[in-house]
């Protein structure tokens, strides 16, 4: 294709304004985790990511859209993700299975950390809706179908073991932000709790 072609220059510019785009969101993501929402103004975004201000209106019309933007793109991004954590270890028994998508959904949080405080600190805007703890259950699900198969649950109450492995997952992943600590550290804690309690056994 010729450099200089109509058809070159365009795709040479969309790829720049989407180089552009990213730079701006990962800017308002680091600067919102470190400093908070208040204080990331746009002005200050705009400087992280090496851009005039005017130049971030370009792309986006104020900082709601922004961020609305932010949760767009990294959700998009970490979906996939969890809905693959239900995949792993399927040849496996019931309890490693579980522990294997309990350690990768933690995981996969980790490695969205940055975001994940984000979400935490503007999660009273209620910008866009989550599907995360939605997409946990669903990947769960199939993983607590076999262990009833196994026999390893109680069908009267492994309806219930998806929320609670779901919420215990949000409950790390929120102690986890505030301290400052890995989520991935407690990943064989929930499920030990979950399945055979927390009761001395003295």
């Amino acid at each position: 294709m010729n450099l200089h072609s109509p058809r070159r220059r365009l795709a040479l510019r969309s790829q720049l304004r989407e180089t552009v785009r990213a730079t701006i969101l990962d800017a308002a993501e680091e600067l919102i985790a470190a400093r908070g929402l208040h204080a990331a103004a746009l002005a200050q975004i705009a400087r992280k990511a090496g851009v005039a201000v005017g130049t971030l209106y370009n792309y986006f019309t104020d900082r709601d859209a922004l961020i609305r933007a932010l949760f767009e793109s990294r959700r998009a991004a970490l979906r996939p993700q969890l809905l693959a954590a239900a995949s792993i270890g399927l040849d496996l028994p019931f309890e490693h299975r579980l522990r294997g998508f309990v350690h990768e959904a933690l995981a996969v949080f980790e490695r969205h950390r940055r975001f994940i405080k984000v979400a935490i600190e503007t999660e009273h805007l209620k910008l866009t809706p989550s599907t995360a703890a939605q997409d946990l259950e669903r990947g769960l699900a199939p993983i607590v179908a076999s262990g009833v198969a196994e026999r390893a649950l109680s069908p009267a109450t492994a309806a219930l073991l998806p929320m609670l492995v779901t919420s215990a997952i949000r409950a790390v992943v929120m102690r986890g932000t505030a301290e400052g600590t890995a989520f991935v550290t407690d990943a064989d804690a929930i499920v030990s709790i979950l399945l055979d309690g927390a009761r001395s056994r003295r």
